[in-house]
């Protein structure tokens, strides 16, 4: 079997780069994808350049394979044939027991598939079987494209949702803000001049205006409409 492993391992040395290939980042996205400090909790907004660079870097994460071809776990094997001491089986017997693993752990992708058998071999005497590998695998940590596809995918939401917010020139000044309010009457005009009373009753001020869609967006940046539309009771009701 060390013999056919040490074939496999001459055949794929001109392969052993997969297909798929980490992307690349520059600059301040580089930083903030590849560092391994968390993500500041106030994220910042990506220009038009590192938005496009963050998209086509995500599209790359998200197609990575999820599974292992029969090539990946060949490497796989002839690594764990270095770490032990030759078997001494027929060609027969190692192309049928290659088939087998190639089989059995192709679900698993290759990144992970090839640090769990390293990690069984560091603590295992023996040739690990299967599920030996695959216990190893499965205990691994998520790798670190997996971490940088959820990094990318959260600066790439945060200027989606910078981009739908009121821009702060237009939303109103404080002076702005209290002429709606004393406009508006009621218990808004009373919020917001302390000294004046309180109505009393049921509705004596039954002349006073409701605030509109426009006040909402102009004082505080948010449209009624929508924050209605994503709450599912609001709409029922």
């Amino acid at each position: 079997m060390a013999n056919e492993l040490s074939t496999v391992d001459q055949r794929t040395a001109v392969t052993t780069s997969p297909r798929w290939q980490e992307p690349s980042l520059n600059g301040r996205l580089a930083d903030l994808v590849l560092g391994s400090d968390p993500l500041p909790t106030q994220l910042p907004v990506l220009t038009d350049d590192e938005l496009a660079d963050a998209e086509q870097a995500l599209a790359v994460y998200r197609a990575a394979p999820r599974t292992s071809s029969p090539r990946a776990v060949d490497r796989v094997m002839a690594k764990l044939v270095v770490a032990y001491p030759a078997a001494k089986v027929s060609v027969e017997e190692a192309n049928a027991r290659l088939d087998v693993y190639a089989e059995q752990l192709s679900d698993i992708p290759a990144d992970v598939l090839m640090a769990g058998a390293m990690a069984a071999a560091r603590t295992m005497k023996f040739f690990p079987s299967i599920s030996e590998i695959r216990t190893a695998a499965l205990n691994q940590p998520a790798p670190p494209r997996i971490q940088r596809q959820w990094r990318l995918s959260q600066l790439v939401e945060a200027r989606a949702r910078r981009a739908t917010e009121v821009p702060v020139a237009e939303r109103c000044r404080p002076e702005e803000a209290a002429e709606i309010v004393a406009g508006l009457g009621g218990r808004f005009a009373s919020a917001a001049d302390p000294s004046r009373p309180k109505p009393q009753g049921k509705n004596p001020e039954r002349g006073a205006r409701m605030p509109s869609r426009e006040d909402y967006v102009r004082m505080f940046g948010v449209d009624p409409g929508d924050a209605i539309a994503d709450d599912p009771e609001q709409m029922a009701a």
